[in-house]
């Protein structure tokens, strides 16, 4: 996959996540499942449309038909991850041909305009590309719905290292004073964790590695740090546009959100 793509939806990812985990609630996305979506959509688009939708995207729009389909292509190579881009469109609304052709092998769909027949139909595409773990497509549909846009994007992993369970009280934030399950492991790789320092203050990150070549990176910032600026700074740590040092290097004390190193 090119790496101005990677960039692109990495970029795309650190924006959203700006905005998405603005107010402090917990939220779920990612950029790597809608990105070809918008992608495609940007390839049949024409105007300011077209224009909106290759500056959200970050590369020009008569590129982003092909870069999606090499997202998809790289997506769908790595074990335990599956992902699917999904376009219904009612049945009296016509498309240009060409583009409706090129798009990827089982995206389009069409609403009959039936609310109990494209319900269903909605709802078995989401069971079936999330291996049920998303049993219903979260959308409303009526008589009067035209268009239907979706992205699911699904992961399965073991790690190399197992955790193991044990039972630990939280002494701030909102959770103070509650016992709670958590997790916990031993490694004598100590740079796996890192500390980037970022504008909203210092970051701890842990890598997790996996057994299917996706590893994955918790983020930890300061409590007064706004979560959206804390996901930016670590989605920029670990694409390495910041720097960060392993607990290796790092002195004793608390060099970072919930480290210790003695």
């Amino acid at each position: 996959m090119k790496t101005k793509t990677v960039r692109a939806v990495n970029a795309l990812t650190s924006r959203w996540a700006g905005h998405a985990a603005a107010d402090g609630t917990g939220t779920v996305f990612t950029a790597a499942g809608v990105w070809p979506l918008l992608a495609l959509l940007a390839d049949g688009a024409d105007g300011p449309a077209r224009t909106e939708l290759a500056e959200a995207l970050g590369i020009p729009a008569d590129t982003v038909a092909e870069a999606a389909r090499e997202l998809l292509t790289s997506l769908d190579a790595v074990r335990g991850l599956r992902s699917a881009t999904g376009l219904w469109t009612s049945r009296d609304l016509p498309l240009e041909a060409a583009w409706s052709a090129g798009l990827p092998a089982g995206t389009r769909g069409t609403l009959t305009g039936d609310e109990d027949t494209d319900r269903k139909a909605l709802d078995a595409w989401a069971a079936d590309r999330t291996d049920g773990l998303v049993e219903q497509m979260p959308v409303e549909v009526d008589e009067e719905t035209r268009l239907v846009l979706a992205s699911a994007l699904t992961l399965r992993t073991r790690w190399i290292q197992p955790f193991d369970p044990w039972t630990t009280e939280i002494d701030e934030g909102p959770w103070a004073g509650r016992t709670v399950q958590g997790l916990s492991r031993g490694t004598t790789l100590l740079d796996r964790v890192r500390v980037a320092r970022a504008p909203s203050g210092p970051v701890t990150l842990l890598e997790v590695v996996g057994d299917g070549g996706v590893d994955v990176h918790l983020v930890l910032g300061e409590p007064q740090a706004p979560p959206g600026r804390t996901l930016q700074a670590g989605i920029a740590a670990v694409t390495r546009a910041i720097p960060s040092t392993g607990a290796s290097l790092l002195p004793e004390g608390n060099p970072g959100p919930g480290l210790h190193i003695r």
